[in-house]
């Protein structure tokens, strides 16, 4: 009598995609129930992979953790990078502030789980969750400040204007409005912030 076919085994998962599904496990449950449901055996559940599994990737609670703020707070850098257009020297300043709003609103919509980590930490987050949000929040005025100063010249009325307090009051308007998005996306849409932003425009330009 001949023996069954053994069903062919399925190949490991490498261990650098399976940190991967872990980290979004761990934000998932972040994002939805905060830090105290973070155990190495919610997060089992949540990826579908067995606890060793989990332990293989990470040794313990704190370690994973780390790695996901660390994570977050790169992909957070990454995209408000992305989000600057190219001030070249024929562009327009206010096109270019718009779209430089527009990117990064819209980076908010499509990643709001990493988004809501840095811009609405629950209240027992750990210090490294405001330490990564002041750190990118740090970036974004910086990439402000060298837009303005590019503006300097093309945008009548900004060279009276001061451009640190000016960049700081940019960027108090881009914190609120990315956790109105998060919170609220139908009132508070990307395009209703485009047409406020071009209304706010168009009254500060000289008569």
């Amino acid at each position: 009598m001949s023996q069954p076919a053994k069903r062919p085994r399925q190949p490991r998962m490498q261990l650098a995609v399976r940190r991967e599904q872990v980290l979004d496990a761990a934000l998932r449950l972040l994002t939805r129930h905060g830090y105290g449901a973070i155990t190495m055996e919610a997060i089992s559940r949540e990826a579908q992979l067995a606890k060793p599994r989990v332990y293989a990737a990470y040794p313990g609670v704190e370690p994973l953790l780390l790695a996901v703020l660390e994570r977050e707070g790169q992909r957070a850098l990454a995209t408000l990078a992305e989000a600057m257009p190219v001030c070249t020297d024929d562009a327009d300043f206010d096109d270019t502030l718009v779209a430089a709003m527009k990117n990064l609103l819209t980076a908010v919509t499509a990643q709001p789980e990493s988004w809501r980590l840095l811009l609405l930490p629950a209240d027992d987050a750990p210090s490294q969750v405001r330490e990564r949000s002041a750190a990118a929040m740090r970036f974004a005025r910086d990439k402000l400040r060298t837009l303005l100063e590019w503006g300097r010249d093309r945008r009548p009325g900004l060279a009276d204007i001061d451009l640190e307090l000016l960049a700081d009051s940019l960027l108090a308007v881009g914190e609120r409005a990315g956790r109105q998005l998060l919170t609220d996306p139908e009132q508070f849409s990307i395009a209703r912030y485009e047409r406020f932003a071009r209304s706010l425009l168009a009254a500060l330009a000289p008569h």
